[in-house]
């Protein structure tokens, strides 16, 4: 399904909201809009017509909240400042507005956070790039090569190792698309012996949530065995103060602070991604936090990450074009990098059933956006309307598209 039927009155719609949103006051991370009702169009809470025109705000709610039962948070920095947008409702039975301390699945997003991570280590000493990844796994392992050719740490957070996108073993009784919650280290380990190359690792961008996940592992043994989520909490989260992001959440988050995803306009049940490929997908996160994140990237927060920032977004590999603007993309650590040749945005994509997000900036512009939907990539594609809001394209190139489980570009 897609949405390519809006018309030219949708496209001036978006037109008007690329400029509005420049126009409005803007205040420090906690601040955030009030969320229109999805169950009474007439609530327009704290929002007025002169913060965000009438189309615009008909517009979401006719595509995400009322077509698909969802809610969405919108955020956008700059060197002014942020600010952010909520429409929806918790659930249909729980009727409690979205809000900047709503959180959301961010799914492949996660990655850059596993690849920062990598970075920052590099910049430490503490692991290689161009290190073999069977010099960080126990000696029975066997790893994959090609013609003699070894994956290397680069390999798997470029997504050039030839690992396939998920395990073969992965799935809940081979059902493919039913992730095993309990799928464990032995199994990831018995996938990548039983895996045969097709190329040369580094020769050609295959998305790879196994490699991913794999490099996540490799980073928690190298750092004697602390767990992924607390290497990620140690070294990135609490340095830029993302309090409000994480994995595991207490039943009061679930409860009251975490809404339903859906797909088809139906309330859906999500998957558990196993802790063993959590560095593939796990995360939750709030708009407040991931405009820090985005703002980190950007430079307006210096922090001791810059250096492992501007090591992780250098361009490693060209990849396929598969953007509206028709921009060349290519890979850094984990972000995809698409440019014009004038302008480099540095993008990421995250969805798992039910839920999608995008996290894009234009360092060169110091503007950056997130987009944090409890709805399904086939409803509605925040990759899609991220490029919008970055005004890098119109409103006629929003889609919905369907995709496995976390799979992202």
């Amino acid at each position: 399904m897609t949405m390519m039927t809006l018309t030219n009155t949708v496209f001036f719609v978006a037109a008007i909201f690329a400029m509005a949103v420049f126009l409005i006051s803007t205040l420090p991370f906690a601040f955030a809009y009030s969320t229109i009702s999805s169950s009474d169009t007439a609530n327009t809470n704290s929002i007025t017509n002169n913060e965000i025109p009438i189309q615009v705000k008909n517009f979401i709610l006719d595509q995400i909240v009322h077509k698909s039962k969802a809610a969405i948070v919108i955020g956008f920095v700059d060197s002014n400042g942020t600010r952010i947008f909520s429409f929806g409702n918790m659930s249909t039975a729980h009727n409690i507005p979205v809000s900047e301390n709503t959180l959301f699945d961010i799914g492949s997003i996660t990655k850059t956070f596993t690849t920062l991570l990598l970075a920052d280590m590099v910049k430490q000493g503490i692991v290689n790039l161009s290190d073999p990844i069977e010099k960080y796994l126990p000696a029975s392992v066997k790893v994959p090569q090609f013609n003699g050719q070894k994956i290397t740490i680069e390999d798997l957070a470029t997504h050039a190792s030839g690992l396939p996108e998920w395990p073969s073993n992965v799935w809940l009784n081979n059902n493919v698309g039913d992730i095993n919650p309990n799928y464990n280290v032995t199994q990831l380990y018995q996938a990548l012996s039983d895996t045969k190359l097709t190329r040369a690792p580094g020769s050609q961008v295959q998305y790879s949530s196994f490699g991913i996940g794999l490099l996540g592992h490799i980073l928690s043994l190298k750092s004697d065995g602390i767990s992924y989520e607390q290497l990620v909490k140690d070294r990135i989260l609490n340095v830029l103060g993302m309090n409000d992001t994480k994995i595991a959440l207490s039943q009061n988050e679930v409860n009251n602070r975490f809404p339903v995803g859906h797909r088809g306009g139906m309330a859906i049940i999500t998957p558990t991604i196993p802790t063993i490929l959590a560095d593939s997908g796990a995360f939750r996160s709030t708009a407040p936090d991931m405009l820090k994140y985005i703002s980190a990237n950007l430079g307006l927060l210096h922090t001791k990450l810059d250096a492992a920032i501007q090591l992780e977004h250098l361009i490693r590999h060209p990849s396929i074009i598969a953007n509206p603007m028709n921009y060349s993309e290519y890979r850094a650590l984990g972000w995809r990098v698409l440019t014009n040749f004038g302008t480099e945005t540095i993008t990421h994509t995250g969805a798992i059933n039910g839920w999608n997000a995008f996290a894009g900036f234009i360092p060169t512009k110091q503007i950056g956006v997130i987009a944090l939907c409890s709805c399904d990539s086939t409803d509605a594609d925040m990759g899609s309307l991220g490029f919008v809001l970055l005004h890098l394209t119109g409103a006629e190139n929003i889609t919905a598209k369907s995709e496995p489980i976390i799979h992202t570009t």
